[in-house]
């Protein structure tokens, strides 16, 4: 499935095609960049659309710079933050 993802104060000095691709490709592979990201334009947060794996969990954070970063899924249907999966929530996990 093809999602946009923001990772939400980046720190500016990743701005650059290979290490936005090299990130999206830490969530899922990289499919596209924002534009505005890449002429950065936009600077509270990249955008960048990858190809995710419904049946694995999600990518909520990442490591980078010595510290974790956020991955902020846009229009994503119900998604369950304790085991990552979508199509339930937290409070009807069977992991629970």
């Amino acid at each position: 499935m093809k999602v946009w993802v923001q990772l939400p104060a980046l720190k500016v000095h990743f701005y650059h095609r290979e290490v936005l691709t090299y990130l999206g490709n830490l969530i899922g592979r990289t499919i596209k960049l924002d534009n505005h990201t890449i002429n950065r334009q936009r600077r509270k947060f990249a955008r960048l659309a990858v190809e995710i794996d419904m049946s694995k969990p999600l990518v909520p954070r990442i490591f980078l710079d010595d510290q974790w970063q956020k991955v902020v899924y846009e229009n994503l249907p119900m998604v369950c933050f304790e085991c990552g999966k979508v199509g339930h929530n937290s409070d009807d996990c069977n992991l629970l």
